[in-house]
Order: structure tokens, then sequence, then C-alpha cells
């Protein structure tokens, strides 16, 4: 005999939403699936079906502290779930935990995850000294612009010229720490603070603004002239190779070598551009809160440009937050903001092509070096192979050199190979002295 089945909506309906509970339980995963002891740890949480706010049972019983919880509308540059960004510290003893999150305003359960806790690794971040503290600071007049460096040595000069941009919080002179007491021992150094970033002042007239990327140049190359210097080898970081190409097209006489580490003087090529974009997007729409970074999220902006980890440190961290918060930062933020003043700028634009043309006409006397990370997300490695086909084709002396490894700053994350390949690309002893080429 068989049974009457009576159908029950109530029944239906309960047995359906337990069944979608469970599909959002099991679509849910983190980033990580160990933290090491006494070691603060950032864990990405990533989930189709995570709410906009959670909560985190289990941490407590484990000793596992939450320090840090920021919700992010993409988990990763290329994952677009929403997903939190969790930093957490383990005091407890080697276990394997339950993390159970939870919707903090139903209070119904999400998701149930497993994470484990081990003995922490050896650090991979020697203990640096500040070999540029604030008070070592100098200060010269550039055009009535006053204009922040530091300098160390006595050998033939070399300047070390940062990224970013007017109002940015991620730059300054001091992005060469590691490098500066090494350099130092063979070269002249100075490391200067770009235009509108960091201690070099704002432009005095908003509407200089429209010209930015031009002034920038033009400040470089009267800040060389300010300290008089002859036979420079001129260092160029991401935005900052514009101006050092720039003046080097401009300065031959005072210029003996061009050094460009992942340099944003890169051609346009679609495919590996759009790869760039994404990344660039991503850190500007979705790494920092909508009030500016934190200190984590900063520190995670860091781990994203330096897949090795090295030399990610605190004070790092904490330099981004100050910066940002600066009134002067957020001026010349504003103003560039207005005018959405990029690399991807038409005026940007413009400039950038008459210095590929002067190029190709032969105007680029000096020698070239390439430095370029492997695993560089922001300007793939395809680009600087690309501008070294280009250069060579020119009759530049041209070299690329690429760091194992590094991402987007490889002189901040292996800054004695850095330094090695620097030495003997535009050698201090010797000026004729060519770098293994790629």
């Amino acid at each position: 005999m068989f049974r009457a089945i009576t159908f029950r909506p109530a029944l239906a309906i309960m047995l359906l939403l337990a069944i979608v509970d469970a599909a959002r339980a099991a679509d849910c995963e983190l980033s990580a699936t160990a933290i090491p002891r006494g070691i603060d740890t950032d864990v990405m949480l990533c989930g189709d079906a995570l709410p906009d706010n959670i909560s985190l049972a289990g941490l407590t019983e484990a000793q596992i502290e939450l320090n840090y919880l920021q919700a992010l509308g993409h988990c990763a540059v290329n994952d677009s779930r929403p997903g939190f960004h969790l930093v957490l510290t383990a005091s407890g003893p080697a276990s394997r935990i339950r993390l159970a999150v939870r919707d903090t305003l139903s209070d119904k359960p999400v998701c149930d995850l497993f994470l484990e806790v081990e003995a922490p690794a050896e650090s991979a971040t020697p203990g640096w000294v500040n070999a540029m503290p604030a008070d070592a600071a100098r200060f010269v007049d550039v055009n009535g612009i006053r204009t922040r460096f530091f300098e160390a040595g006595n050998g033939p000069p070399l300047v070390l010229v940062h990224g970013g941009q007017a109002g940015g919080s991620n730059n300054s002179a001091e992005k060469w720490e590691q490098n500066f007491p090494g350099l130092a021992q063979d070269y002249r150094v100075i490391a200067l603070d770009r235009l509108a970033q960091a201690g070099t002042a704002n432009l005095p007239d908003p509407a200089d603004y429209a010209d930015y990327f031009a002034r920038d140049a033009a400040h470089l190359e009267a800040f060389l002239d300010a300290l008089k210097l002859q036979n420079v080898t001129l260092v160029g970081h991401s935005q900052g190779g514009w101006p050092v190409a720039r003046v080097t097209l401009n300065r031959p006489d005072i210029v003996s070598c061009l050094v460009n580490v992942d340099t944003v003087m890169v051609p346009d090529e679609p495919i590996l551009m759009r790869e760039a974009l994404g990344f660039l997007m991503y850190n500007s729409r979705y790494l920092h809160p909508t009030n500016g970074p934190s200190f984590y999220s900063a520190r995670r902006g860091m781990q994203l440009r330096y897949p090795s980890g090295n030399n990610i440190t605190a004070a790092k961290a904490q330099r981004v937050v100050d910066q940002y918060n600066a009134p002067a930062t957020r001026e010349a933020a504003a103003y560039m903001a207005e005018l959405r003043m990029t690399p991807l700028h038409p005026s940007f634009g413009e400039l950038k092509a008459q210095a590929y043309a002067d190029i190709a006409a032969g105007q680029l006397k000096t020698r070239s070096l390439l430095i370029w990370g492997a695993l560089d997300p922001q300007v793939p490695l395809g680009l600087g192979r690309q501008l070294n086909i280009f250069l060579r084709a020119s009759g530049v002396d041209s070299r690329l050199i690429v760091i194992g490894g590094a991402g987007h700053a490889p002189f901040v994350e292996f800054p004695e190979t850095f330094g090695r390949i620097l030495r003997a690309g535009c050698p201090p002893e010797d000026k004729d002295s060519k770098a293994p080429a790629e």
C-alpha cells in the first residue's frame, strides 16, 4: 500500500531555503588555509553569497584575534565575488579551528570554514635601519617650488626618481630607502620628492595642474640644474620614467646613463595594457575603504605589487596613510581628480607620443638600461620587452634586465640585485661598461 503524500507549501519552502543555505555555505572560501602563530596575517574571505556585514565565531576559543575587517566589492583583481579583508593574529597553540561566518543582521549562518594555526616561518624581511630619516632631508628652491631631497655619498651623481603623480600617497623619495646606503658607497646618490608629492610643494596655481606632466619634467630638469649636476645617471620608476626620459632627451649634455624601472613609458599594446588597467582599476576601486587607505589596506596594496613579500614593513604602510591624510596631498589630489589627470589623459598621450617621435628620430644618444620585475602586475614584463625592442630599433644602446620573482618595484623587493644590475649598466668607474642583456 502506498501512503498518500499531502503537499504542504510551508514545508516545501522551508526545505527550499535549507537547500539554498547549504548552497551558500558551500560557496565560501579563505585565501589561506593556515596562519602562523604570533604574526598578524592578511586573509581574504570570498564567496558569491556573502552578505554586506558578517560576524565570525570560533576565534576566541582558538585564541585568535580579529584585528581588521574590511568589506570588498571585489575579492581580488580577477575575482568579482564580494569578499572581506581579514587580519588575524593567533596566540594559541598549533591547532585546526572551525570558523563560523554569520550574517550580522539576520544572525543566520553563511558558511563554516577550517583554518590551521602553525608555527611561524622565518621572516623574509630583514630589520632595515632607516637610512632616510626626516631630519636628514634637504630642501632647494626650484623655480619657486620648495623641493625636498636626500643625499649621500661622494661618487658620480645618481638621481633616483620615484613613481606616482601629484596627490598620490604611495610614493616619495623614501621609496628608495633600501637602496640608499648601498648605492651611496659608489655614487653621490640623490633622491627627490617629485612635483606636488610628499615633501615637495604643490603647484601655486590650481590651473597649473592641467599641464602637470609637462611641469613635472620641467621641475626635474630645473632640479638637476639647481644642484649643478653633470654626468648624471638618471633612474626613474613607474610614472617617474616619464620625466627622466624627457629630461634625457632635452639634456644629453648632463645625463650620461638613463635607467627605467617598470616604467610607464611603454608602447600602448592593447592586450597587455588591458591587463594592467584591470589591476589599476581594482586598486583604485576596491583596495581601500571609502574614506581612504588604512594601515592594513596600504599593507595589502604592497602585497599585491610585491609578490615576493620582501621588505613590506609597518613603517611603509603607515607612511601611505600619513601621506594620504596630509593637507597638501588632499589638495593636489582634488585638483588632479577634477581634471582626471592620469597617464590616460590626452595631455600625457601627446607628451609621450612626442618623446617616442624624438627617440625614433635618433635623438636619444644616452645609454639605456631597463630593469623589470618578472611578475609586475601593473606594467607587465611584455610591455618592457616591447619598449626595449623599440629603443634598439631606434639605434639606442639599450638593455633589458629582468629580476625574477619581483613585482612592480624590484628595487624594493631585491635591493642587492638591483644595485648590482645598476652598477653593471651604469658603472661609476667606467661609463662604457655593459650590463648583461636579457
